[in-house]
């Protein structure tokens, strides 16, 4: 089995859609197809169940992806660090981030942790929605700033910070000009689409299915970052919710984001893939847990504790 088989079924796995799958990985699918055959008849038992309307994972299948995932997390790590040390680095770290930071937790942990490893190379990536998880569990990332809930099994998840949550709406929309709304008020509302390969338990909570107890309509059109999803909404496509930062941050005419009440309040975590864990992960995870704590004592801020309780223990972590 090549690491380059293994990629393409764990892509397809993620995306059980053979065209989604052959888009990221930049192949035409019937090429996608032909190495998953081979790759189906080194292991002697289909890994996938194909339909003309779905692709679901067989038992086999399964049982590649949770260890696939670990095979490239590891080999893509080690690449990493190899080439660090071909360009005469120490080490690499690289950061993602699904949307901005609030600076009095990012500014002070970047200061901080890049004066005690000077000669770390530190990056910092904008990642998509379709990527919030893939991200971590490729190795493109080491950590990622996410926003719960996470529910995911190989993803280690601290919360640092809570903040509210506002309605994002077309600046010409009837609730716009509101004081604020509740999530009744967006009930009957179309909400803008998040990729398919996005966990559902997020999609959810973001368009207030346990505020309201159904799903909304789900607008045609998918934004999968952050200026695509924005422009949707301008435009008039649906609605949805966000952490208020981003209201701070991209201000633009065509959206009005009000403010939300009756809806529990979002929070921002660090992710890390449970078999990437390592003493420099933790010692950043362990840095900005205490940053995140100062930020929460000074009322300027805005931002409070986090409202997902779940404790910051590294002794957890995989050895």
């Amino acid at each position: 089995m090549e690491l380059r088989q293994l990629r393409y079924f764990v892509t397809v796995a993620e995306e059980l859609h053979f065209s989604r799958a052959a888009a990221r990985l930049h192949l035409a699918q019937s090429a996608l197809s032909a190495q998953i055959r081979r790759l189906e008849a080194e292991v002697g038992g289909p890994l996938l169940l194909r339909s003309t309307r779905q692709v679901e994972l067989t038992p086999a299948g399964e049982a590649l992806l949770h260890e696939g995932r670990a095979i490239l997390a590891a080999s893509d790590g080690a690449l990493a660090r190899v080439r660090a040390l071909a360009r005469g680095e120490s080490a690499s770290f690289s950061i993602g981030s699904l949307g901005p930071v609030p600076g009095a937790l990012f500014s002070p942990l970047l200061a901080t942790f890049s004066s005690r490893h000077p000669r770390v190379r530190i990056d910092v990536r904008a990642i998509e929605f379709s990527e919030m998880i893939s991200a971590l569990r490729t190795g493109r990332v080491d950590v990622a700033f996410l926003y719960a809930p996470l529910d995911e099994e190989d993803l280690r998840v601290v919360p640092l910070i809570s903040e509210p949550r506002v309605a994002v709406l077309p600046s010409q929309h009837r609730l716009a000009g509101r004081e604020f709304v509740t999530p009744a008020d967006l009930a009957r509302e179309t909400f803008v689409a998040q990729p398919d390969v996005t966990p559902q338990a997020w999609r959810d909570y973001w368009m207030l299915v346990d505020e309201v107890g159904h799903r909304p309509t789900i607008s045609p059109y998918v934004g999968d970052n952050l200026e695509e999803w924005l422009y949707l909404i301008g435009r008039g496509e649906g609605v949805d919710t966000c952490p208020a930062i981003i209201a701070r941050y991209f201000a633009r005419p065509d959206v009005a984001f009000v403010p939300l009440r009756d809806a529990t309040p979002t929070t921002l975590v660090l992710a890390v893939h449970r078999e990437a864990w390592q003493p420099m992960i933790e010692e950043f995870v362990a840095l900005a847990v205490e940053i995140a704590a100062n930020a929460t004592r000074n009322p300027g801020t805005g931002y409070a504790p986090p409202s997902r309780e779940e404790s910051h223990d590294p002794a957890a972590a995989p050895a």
